[in-house]
């Protein structure tokens, strides 16, 4: 096994990923959301992004890994940020720097690793997000594209914290970083040849209540979470406006996802119900399914669309 090197500007790479002050924080959605679509986008059981400390290697988002960090001499991450080009090993076995890694002959057991470095504005690489296979596997040109989008959204999300990507009452995207991934994800069902839906709920009457915050902020939470429970971890939720959600849904048709949304929408009116809220709050869905090719502006159109002739 052959440990990383160090950069010679080591001590100004440590110290510019320490004053992003994310190193020891708990996980975020913003991330974690990204993690899932590189797992979901490679058919990989794990997907992190990694952070390259003085002697660790941290995850601040971590798919399919029990642990939180390992040691840096050990570390993949550690050999790719050596490089601004992305890392591949398509077969630890046959790779001497890693072929009696621990984290090769023990647990995780890696056999494929794929990282694309995360850079600072100043050109300091500190960390990775990578994908990890327990089998070899070959990675192309195009498939290094994909990751090395995913990244570029790591990096907005890790450098720059954009706050404005992120609903805080509901904890999902809103409308500005729906944008930013569902381009990402349809890139990922193109690959896979997979169909999309499109969910599009709007709120009647729910603008009534913004007279009493609270009240406001609890329903939104509240769909945010029926949300959740109805569709998966890879489709992408967001709260879009004021009064409305959208959902990208992969891998299912209008019909599979017409049923998800009647059982959602249920929930919500028994719960609209039990909360005896003065006003009533009519839910109305617009779904559709399309070819991955669309592009999202006009699938959100379209799911507009598919609402309104609901509501007539």
């Amino acid at each position: 096994m052959l440990p990383p090197d160090t950069l010679a500007n080591e001590n100004i790479r440590i110290k510019t990923l320490q004053s992003l002050n994310v190193l020891d924080t708990p996980a975020e959605e913003r991330l974690d959301r990204i993690t899932q679509i590189a797992a979901n986008m490679f058919n990989v059981p794990i997907a992190l992004v990694s952070l390259v400390d003085n002697e660790r290697q941290w995850f601040k988002s971590c798919i399919g890994l029990e642990v939180n960090e390992t040691p840096r001499d050990i570390s993949f991450c550690g050999h790719a940020i050596l490089s601004d080009q992305a890392f591949v090993v398509n077969d630890t076995l046959n790779d001497i720097r890693f072929a009696d890694n621990p984290l090769v002959t023990g647990a995780p057991f890696i056999r494929f690793y794929a990282g694309i470095p995360l850079a600072h504005d100043n050109g300091e690489r500190l960390g990775t997000l990578c994908i990890i296979d327990t089998k070899p596997r070959d990675f192309s040109t195009d498939d290094i594209s994909l990751l090395r989008e995913l990244a570029v959204l790591v990096e907005l999300e890790l450098v720059h914290k954009i706050a404005n990507t992120m609903d805080e009452v509901s904890g999902l995207s809103n409308k500005a970083g729906f944008k930013l991934l569902a381009p990402v994800s349809l890139k990922v069902c193109q690959k896979l040849n997979l169909k999309v839906s499109v969910v599009y709920l709007f709120m009647k009457g729910l603008l009534s209540y913004k007279q009493d915050i609270e009240k406001y902020n609890t329903f939104l939470r509240t769909t945010a979470d029926v949300f959740k429970a109805n569709l998966r971890a890879t489709d992408l939720i967001a709260h879009y406006d004021e009064n409305s959600f959208v959902a990208l849904v992969s891998n299912a048709n209008k019909i599979n996802t017409q049923s998800k949304v009647n059982d959602l929408v249920k929930q919500l009116n028994q719960l609209s119900h039990a909360k005896n809220y003065d006003n009533k709050i009519e839910f109305i869905t617009g779904v559709i399914d399309s070819s991955p090719f669309c592009d999202i502006d006009e699938l959100i159109f379209n799911a507009f669309l598919k609402l309104h002739e609901q509501a007539i």
